[in-house]
């Protein structure tokens, strides 16, 4: 495996996405009722109008607003009740004079053209008269016909996150079964002779395996299907043969530890062995240095740093955007600039990607740097909803300065 210099974040980021690219997941059919949390593939035409008439936006009456010209408090105007319009249901016209009652999303008869809430009007005890005390505008709490969607235009784009609110607008399209994207398969390998599975209990000399638990959860909040390939042991081929089981059942591969320049590093020794090239091996950043991208018969390879912190954050930053990418959806999670609540300082020279709690002070929202940022305490980034950037050219950063933050919650 070759020598290379360190690459900055954004340089990492850019390698990654434009890996991701070329290989956007095949389309495959999905039932409606199993897409939530999938990716629409194909955009979503409306087949109608919607709505499909003009409909009625209130419980009232529809009439012709030229029936009430000049109605008032003192000039009263009684029209005749000529039926009654229930949704679902229809009348087909009611004419000049004359008024019928219409439940909301009832549909208009031919000669109205607008509504009056029932609350505006006084009805006869016998339901035969209806007592109308002001003049309507023509249109008055009337949903016009395709005044949500016209017949052909897009309902529903591709790229779009199904929620079950898309449901809702799929099933209005009457879409049972929809193009989703496929997931990407994630291959998850750790390595150490002290590591045991999490439950396990371990002795003084070991720790129990969250790394996978972790990457498992965190690949499948972005999209991907996951396999637990297994822990890599520090003897023979172990990891070796652990790497080609991963490379024949996934898209991906993501190992986690055995990357940096430890003498038993499993995984960069199976690197070398394979040939396999970096696109980058070291990221000017902090925590999550020895990170390593390249790939392994067209399918991409990242290495992870083994501290848990370092494994998490290096997921979120880079592999997470790759498989969004590969979904066609978003890579980033939002970002937002934020105001420091107190003073932030790196001593690192390398962009420091520090874990931070939003506060609301007096109506502005600050973001409070966490006590510990050490790279093998995941529990401050359990309590984390953001990562703010403080740049490897910036020592200090004073409170009140404004930070990039990436939110750590959809």
């Amino acid at each position: 495996m070759s020598e290379m210099q360190p690459v900055s974040y954004y340089e990492a980021l850019e390698l990654v996405i434009n890996s991701a690219h070329p290989q956007l997941m095949p389309v495959e059919p999905v039932e409606l009722k199993n897409s939530a949390g999938r990716t629409l593939a194909r955009d979503v035409m409306a087949d109608l109008d919607y709505p499909g008439a003009d409909i009625s936006a209130m419980d009232g009456y529809c009439l012709q607003a030229a029936s009430l010209t000049g109605a008032g408090s003192n000039a009263q105007v009684s029209l005749p009740v000529l039926g009654g319009i229930d949704a679902g249901h229809k009348l087909d016209q009611i004419p000049p004079g004359s008024c019928a009652y219409i439940a909301t999303g009832g549909m208009l008869p031919a000669g109205a053209d607008s509504v009056v809430p029932i609350e505006e009007v006084v009805t006869k005890a016998d339901g035969s008269q209806v007592i109308f005390s002001a003049p309507v505008e023509v249109g008055n709490f009337v949903r016009p016909r395709a005044s949500e969607l016209k017949a052909g235009d897009k309902m529903v784009a591709a790229g779009t996150y199904i929620t079950p609110f898309v449901i809702g607008q799929l099933a209005t399209a009457g879409q049972s079964v929809v193009n989703a994207a496929k997931r990407p398969t994630v291959a998850v390998l750790t390595s150490g002779d002290e590591v045991l599975m999490h439950w396990e209990k371990p002795q003084p000399w070991q720790v129990r395996n969250s790394n996978c638990a972790m990457l498992r959860a965190q690949a499948e909040e972005a999209g991907a299907s996951v396999f637990e390939i297994g822990i890599a042991r520090d003897v023979g081929d172990h990891a070796g043969e652990l790497f080609l089981k991963a490379a024949e059942c996934a898209d991906i591969i993501i190992t986690s530890g055995g990357i940096s320049m430890g003498r038993k590093d499993p995984f960069k020794q199976v690197f070398a062995k394979l040939q396999i090239e970096p696109v980058f091996y070291g990221i000017k950043m902090k925590p999550g240095k020895p990170v390593f991208f390249g790939k392994y018969q067209n399918k991409p390879v990242f290495g992870l740093p083994g501290n848990q912190t370092s494994t998490a954050v290096t997921f979120e930053l880079l592999v997470r955007p790759f498989i969004r990418t590969l979904l066609g959806r978003p890579a980033n999670r939002l970002t937002m600039n934020v105001e420091l609540a107190e003073e932030s300082v790196n001593e690192s020279k390398r962009d420091f990607f520090k874990r931070g709690r939003l506060l609301e002070n007096s109506g502005r929202l600050l973001v409070q740097p966490l006590e510990s940022q050490e790279s093998h305490m995941l529990s401050s980034l359990a309590g984390a909803d953001v990562l703010f950037l403080h740049p490897g050219s910036h020592g200090r950063l004073a409170a009140s300065t404004a930070v990039k933050c990436w939110l750590l919650k959809d």
